[in-house]
């Protein structure tokens, strides 16, 4: 019966496509590079490829850190975290967790805050007029 189950299963997220990505950036920085980077799957196989670690234990997320310039004289390092789940939270949560994430890595390397740039401290997954404020 467990059997039957798993392959009726496996059958229909092969036709509906049913794993999902969430994908949620921050902080856009002058080269046009978000700070962070958050992505959230049910797919295995991408988290795999984005992590591309060894094969001796599965892979369920990494983080990717990259050089990036803020001016002429300072770089700084934007992040993106790849990580697996079994049940993919709400946008919201995408969001809000992606966007404490910016304000940590930007507290963390002592840089004026992008994390506000672009929605102005305001959800954008939440329908109006529950547009909720971000601090």
């Amino acid at each position: 019966m467990r059997r039957t189950l798993r392959a009726v299963s496996l059958f229909a997220m092969l036709l509906c496509g049913c794993t999902v990505t969430r994908v949620s950036q921050f902080g856009p920085l002058p080269d046009h590079q978000p700070l962070i980077t958050l992505v959230v799957t049910e797919d295995r196989d991408l988290v795999k490829r984005e992590c591309r670690g060894g094969e001796e234990a599965p892979i369920l997320g990494c983080e990717i850190m990259l050089n990036s310039s803020i001016d002429a004289a300072r770089e700084v390092r934007t992040v993106k975290i790849v990580r697996y789940t079994d049940h993919l939270p709400s946008a919201m949560a995408i969001e809000i967790e992606a966007h404490e994430l910016c304000h940590a890595v930007a507290a963390l390397q002592g840089i004026p805050d992008p994390c506000h740039a672009e929605n102005g401290g305001m959800l954008q997954s939440a329908l109006p007029p529950s547009r909720l404020n971000l601090q």
